[in-house]
């Protein structure tokens, strides 16, 4: 700032001299010579010069545009000064430096109302875009709150399902799914569920969308691979035999050993070994020791359990190992026995109790317990009859027709219950 009161107060000194000089003046000024006039535009340079630093300096301790309006006041005064000295003194070469001031004042105030209108325009483009940024912020919290609802609404209708199938409720297990899959289209365990609950109830064509969707979700994911080759297995188990049978029954095959692969302790939603799935497939085969490993590996993954015993049995009896066969057997009564007293709705148990007594000859006891199966049987699960029935049958064989009267007795009574049910039911009656 001092540095621009130099050139000021030589001006004003100018000015104060100005009316000696009109005293003592006599016609017209002479015209000045060139040393005067190039003092005078050095010292109108200086004040200039004097501005611009002055700009400068108000632009970095005042602000853009009170520093502006400071320069613009000083060229204003500067103009002004000129303009009564040139008016007093006559010189030309002051009204030429008028005239320069007085036009780059108009480009100052011009530049400054373009940077002002240029200014104003970034911050109403920056306000806007704040406001749009904020309007994202807001609607993705608030998709990101409902994802948040409908997911844990959709896990309690999960966890509602899986309880309704636990209680043989296949119907209503099936709606409750299909209802957490309008919340959460895309939950892996959902679509697993679903699939497996479809799988169980015979509607194996159903099933495989759900089970396929859960593999698209996750590819590795081991109960999914192992539900879909249980429904391969169910599928290739109807077809006639030939190519397209062996196809369906290998690429069941694949994905169960793949399940079992990652996780060879994998268990269904009955809590039983999917090494027993496998060993179903290998019996139908006729694999039988392929089958046999499989189900000693279900017997090691689920020891409590008798279903896998169960079909130990069987097999040692194919290999015409009847003492196996009757050991075995008594082992699976134990387990079986303890299944369901401790669970008392447990149809599989009861089933294998059934027939671990019809194999030991207990027949009074077998009577009885085929009471328990009949009551017990989920009556949405054809799978449930067709697999008892296939391992009596199996059974009638092993004992031969002379030990066997029982066991055909009790196969009459199941098949004739099994045909009502579907009448009832206005379903159709199986072959």
């Amino acid at each position: 700032m001092r540095r621009l009161w130099v050139p000021v107060t030589v001006i004003l000194l100018l000015l104060a001299a100005a009316p000696a000089l009109a005293q003592t003046a006599t016609p017209p000024p002479p015209t000045p010579d060139a040393e005067r006039l190039t003092a005078l535009a050095t010292q109108v340079a200086q004040a200039s010069e004097a501005a611009k630093e002055t700009f400068d300096r108000a632009i970095n301790i005042l602000g853009i545009f009170e520093g502006v309006g400071l320069v613009v006041s000083v060229m204003s005064i500067l103009g002004t000064i000129l303009a009564v000295a040139a008016g007093v003194i006559g010189f030309r070469g002051l009204s030429e430096a008028r005239a320069e001031v007085e036009q780059s004042r108009q480009n100052i105030e011009q530049e400054l109302a373009d940077a002002r209108q240029q200014f104003e325009t970034d911050i109403r483009q920056g306000r806007e875009e704040l406001e749009n940024v904020r309007r994202r912020l807001e609607q993705s919290v608030r998709e990101q709150r409902d994802s948040v609802i409908q997911s844990n609404v959709a896990m309690s209708f999960t966890a509602l399902g899986e309880r309704q199938y636990r209680s043989k409720d296949f119907s209503g297990a099936i709606d409750t799914y299909l209802r957490a899959l309008e919340l959460d289209p895309n939950n892996l365990i959902t679509h697993y569920r679903l699939g497996y609950v479809y799988t169980q109830s015979g509607q194996l064509d159903k099933a495989q969308p759900h089970l396929k969707r859960a593999l698209e979700l996750e590819p590795n994911f081991p109960p999914a691979l192992a539900a879909l080759g249980y429904v391969y297995r169910r599928v290739g188990e109807k077809m006639s035999p030939g190519m397209e049978r062996e196809k369906m029954i290998n690429q069941a095959e694949k994905l169960l050993l793949d399940a079992l692969d990652i996780s060879p302790k994998l268990v269904d939603e009955d809590s039983e070994s999917w090494w027993g799935s496998l060993g179903g497939l290998y019996r139908r085969r006729n694999q039988v020791d392929e089958a046999i490993n499989a189900y000693e590996r279900a017997a090691e993954v689920t020891p409590q359990s008798s279903y896998a015993f169960s079909n130990l049995a069987l097999l040692y009896m194919q290999k015409q190992n009847r003492d196996a066969m009757l050991k075995t057997y008594r082992r699976v009564e134990q387990l079986a026995y303890h299944e369901v007293q401790a669970e008392v709705d447990n149809y599989w148990a009861y089933a294998d109790l059934l027939t671990s007594r019809l194999a030991l000859g207990k027949v009074k006891e077998a009577e009885d317990t085929l009471v328990s199966v009949l009551e017990v049987a989920p009556p949405e699960s054809p799978f449930f009859f067709d697999s008892l029935l296939d391992t009596l049958r199996r059974l009638a064989v092993a004992l031969g027709d002379d030990q066997s009267g029982h066991v055909r007795r009790t196969i009459e009574i199941i098949e004739s219950y099994r045909d009502q049910k579907a009448q009832q039911d206005g379903q159709p009656v199986p072959d």
